[in-house]
């Protein structure tokens, strides 16, 4: 059994200082499917409409709206004063139907941003699971999900089929007097739940919560997409798939008719004396080096074509975007950033030399003549995903990445100081002799130093073994990130020798892991280890990063996985259940450092957001280490915005940091 803390008091003036609270839930009904075009686009939608509204002021009894009533004083209440403070759960379900439905079809008062907490938010600050039902389940609440309740309301919040007799062109629902009134009781219920799980989160702080507002700013603006590209794009594809699958058929004598038939393709591979575990484009792609067979090369390469979950994204892109134009809806959340929808930061990296060629190509809208400058359409089309984010009229798009920011915060936080000093080198010379995967290549193989260049091969070496190694990696890492390009043989060098060229890193693993276990069995002392530290306070772990800003594990505890080993386990939600950490295995060091340096990266890049929002840059992309924003024609200049991207922290003044920032009317980086 995990052990939790007792629950909080239900008082909720420890949270802030506000002088009331304004619990509120609304239960909707639509034509669009909401998980497909987001919660802007089904706001907006005339024919989305509420069907009611629970809600409750502090612990007084909640009250229910219903389209006819009068709007509720409590929501003038809180959208004027200052002193109160509006809550829900995935509060930007709530702040989108307010100002899209409700404010323009009944008068309803837009409660200010900065009056909104979200129950959602403050969850995922300590790692929990996101769902109302599993936090209920989690934290032991005495209000639990109705989870018939949840079934009569997912029937209730989309058309029903026509009945007989009934014109099959109209728009019906399940409103019946009996349905309705489980409704409005499930929704009281939900609210019930909301209100006491407030009670039981920790408050963000108020940097995080400031971050909170930015990422609302930044998803309620969105981005400008080419939309006339786009649907050229997707007529494209849709012409080229069929075409790819009958030419697979032929080849196959008919033993495959599809791309995605991932286990008979793997099957036929194995017949044709080239098996493969993995079809994933770094698989096939290592596989089409080699030399093989004419038909397996001609299958792959359609594999590889066909295989394009980049242009799925294409209709993902228009699913969201709405009436301005324009696409929204990432996930306003905590901690490392995720994205919902047509997952942006997933959009593949164009491979096309010349991009503004293909664009022209593509929008011509001939299947043929694109084909016959592209034989690959599929990928091609892929490749233009990030070109559809572009600026509005009158505007300009102008971005930056940090370079190598995990790479850098691992050598600042683990103290490799010659690794920090090859950083510091580069950005001052920048010559490709100081390359730092160059100068990394040199030390792994023990060759003079400037040997190692950007065109030599052994430069892979390097380069690998620093995304493969950093976080305890070894052999299979390695593979993973270059499939097939080193023996087993180059693996096991590139794995010794990285660790023997990262000594302080290497004894960092172990010392975190050593700390956090020692957390929690000495629970209440703070364990430091350098920069970082642990303590264990009540059913949490919290790691404090460089920042202040602090990680957390919940139900932490410590287990023996043989008479030798331990391993610190904590419930883990970041596959959206909430079991042990790796089936029970524990962490170990190269989770820990990792969980380290990604935070770091995060915390460097939130504080450019914040700068450069404030200098009048409004952010409408942020993916990992990237920013971009979308500015005026003739405002701004690159060398702006890399000065405000480098700027080191207070708590980070000698880690050494680099951008390079471009500016264009289209996201093509």
């Amino acid at each position: 059994m995990l052990e939790r803390s007792a629950p909080a008091q239900a008082q909720f003036d420890r949270h802030d200082s506000a002088r009331h609270l304004l619990f509120r839930d609304y239960e909707t009904r639509g034509v669009l499917p909401l998980s497909k075009v987001g919660v802007h686009r089904y706001a907006a939608d005339p024919r989305t409409e509420v069907t009611c509204a629970a809600y409750a002021v502090d612990d007084e009894p909640v009250k229910l709206w219903t389209p006819g009533d009068a709007i509720p004083v409590e929501f003038r209440e809180v959208a004027t004063n200052p002193n109160w403070i509006a809550v829900a759960h995935n509060a930007a379900f709530e702040m989108a139907i307010e100002e899209l439905l409700l404010a323009p079809r009944f008068n309803w008062p837009v409660i200010p941003l900065e009056r909104q907490h979200c129950t959602l938010a403050m969850a995922s600050a300590l790692a929990l699971p996101g769902k109302l039902e599993k936090l209920a389940d989690v934290l032991e609440l005495s209000q639990r999900k109705d989870v018939a309740g949840h079934r009569l309301m997912l029937a209730m919040s989309k058309p029903r089929r026509a009945r007989k007799g009934e014109d099959p062109n109209q728009i019906y629902w399940f409103e019946d007097h009996e349905r309705l009134q489980r409704l409005f009781a499930y929704c009281v219920a939900d609210l019930e739940a909301e209100r006491e799980l407030y009670a039981h989160l920790l408050p963000l702080s108020p940097t995080e919560q400031a971050i909170w507002y930015l990422r609302a700013r930044i998803n309620g603006r969105g981005f400008y997409l080419d939309q006339a590209l786009a649907i050229v794009a997707q007529k494209l594809a849709k012409t080229a798939a069929p075409e790819i699958d009958t030419e697979l058929t032929e080849i196959t004598d008919g033993g495959i008719t599809g791309v995605n038939q991932i286990a008979r393709l793997q099957t036929w591979l194995r017949e044709q004396g080239c098996p493969l575990d993995s079809l994933d484009k770094k698989s096939v792609a290592a596989l089409l080096k080699t030399e093989l067979p004419p038909q397996v090369q001609r299958a792959l390469e359609l594999r590889q074509d066909g295989g394009q979950a980049a242009v799925k994204k294409i209709a993902a892109l228009l699913d969201r975007v709405g009436g301005d134009g324009r696409v929204r809806d990432h996930k306003a959340s905590t901690g490392r950033f995720a994205a919902a929808g047509p997952q942006v930061q997933n959009l593949k990296r164009p491979e096309v030399e010349d991009i503004e060629a293909a664009i022209a190509a593509v929008s011509t809208g001939d299947y043929n003549h694109v084909r016959g400058l592209y034989p690959r359409v599929l990928s091609l089309l892929g490749d233009l995903g990030r070109s559809l984010i572009r600026a509005a009229p009158g505007h300009v798009l102008i971005g930056a990445d940090f370079g190598a920011i995990e790479s850098r915060a691992l050598a600042w936080v683990a103290g490799e100081e010659w690794k920090l000093e090859a950083y510091r080198r580069y950005d001052a010379t920048r010559d490709p002799r100081d390359e730092p995967y160059c100068v990394l290549a040199n030390r792994m193989l023990h060759l003079p130093e400037g040997t190692v260049t950007s065109d030599s091969r052994e430069r892979a070496f390097g380069k690998t073994g620093d995304l493969a190694c950093g976080y305890q990696g070894g052999e299979a890492a390695i593979e993973k990130f270059a499939p097939g390009v080193f023996s087993l043989e180059e693996r096991k060098q590139i794995k010794i020798e990285w660790r023997a060229a990262h000594p302080a890193v290497c004894k960092f693993w172990y010392a975190v892991d050593r700390a956090a276990w020692a957390a929690i069995q000495e629970r209440g002392r703070v364990t430091a280890c350098g920069l970082v530290a642990f303590k264990c306070c009540g059913s949490f772990l919290f790691l404090k990063l460089p920042s202040g800003r602090k990680l957390t594990y919940p139900f932490p505890r410590t287990t023996l996985l043989d008479p030798q080993h331990g391993a610190v386990v904590f419930a883990d939600s970041s596959d959206g259940q909430f079991h042990d950490c790796r089936g029970g295995a524990g962490a170990y060091g190269g989770l820990w450092t990792e969980n380290i340096v990604s935070g770091i990266a995060r915390d460097v890049l939130v504080e450019a957001m914040l700068r450069l929002e404030t200098r009048g840059y409004p952010i409408v992309v942020h993916v990992h280490d990237e920013i971009v924003c979308e500015v005026p024609e003739g405002f701004g200049s690159t060398e702006e915005f890399t000065r405000l991207m480098i700027q080191r922290p207070s708590w980070a003044l000698d880690l050494p940091i680099a951008a390079k920032a471009w500016r264009g009317a289209r996201y093509c980086k």
